[in-house]
Formats: C-alpha cells, sequence, structure tokens
C-alpha cells in the first residue's frame, strides 16, 4: 500500500512537473512570436519612414528641376515677346511715316 501511494504521488507529482514544463514552453513561445512581430512591425515602420523620406527628397529635387526650368522658360518667352513687340513698335512707326509722308504730299499738291 505504501508502494502504490508513493507510485500515485510520484505519478502526480511527474504529470504536474509536465503540465507545468509544457506552460513554460507555450508561454515562452508565444512572447517570442510577440517579440518577433514586434521587431517586424518596428522594422516595416522603420522602413515606410525611409522611403517617406525618399519620396520628399525626390518631391523636392523634381519640384527645384520644374522651377528652374519653368524660369529658363519665361525669360525666353519674355525675350521673345519684346522682340515681337519691337516689331510691331517698328511697323507702326514705319506705317505712321508713310502716313504722314502722304498726307504731307497731299498738302503739298493742293
Amino acid at each position: 500500500m505504501k508502494t502504490k501511494i508513493v507510485s500515485v504521488i510520484a505519478l502526480v507529482l511527474m504529470v504536474t512537473v509536465g503540465a507545468y514544463a509544457q506552460d513554460s514552453t507555450a508561454a515562452s513561445t508565444k512572447e517570442m512570436r510577440k517579440q518577433e512581430r514586434a521587431e517586424r512591425k518596428a522594422r516595416v515602420k522603420d522602413d515606410v519612414k525611409t522611403a517617406g523620406r525618399r519620396v520628399g527628397d525626390a518631391a523636392t529635387e523634381v519640384g527645384q528641376e520644374v522651377k528652374e526650368k519653368t524660369k529658363v522658360a519665361g525669360q525666353e518667352i519674355s525675350e521673345e515677346t519684346k522682340k515681337v513687340g519691337d516689331k510691331l513698335d517698328q511697323k507702326e512707326k514705319e506705317i505712321k511715316a508713310k502716313r504722314a509722308a502722304r498726307r504731307a504730299a497731299k498738302r503739298d499738291t493742293l
């Protein structure tokens, strides 16, 4: 009888130790998974920040290039407009001079 009681106590002790070992293994596995998820999340967050900075830098660079090209195009348009304006002024002066010459010629003949 003493042997049976000792055997039962040993069996209960082994089952308890086994259950505890399984529990702690499961808990450590869960903790490892949580830690891995947190690390992945931090990595993804850092990657997103880096990508955002790269996109921002690229957009700034493109904006500066567009600004420079627009400035150059604006200057060229201004120069061409001035040339056309000068030609029109010259034509207008020529036309006015011809009119004045015709009027003067008419006055002289009258």
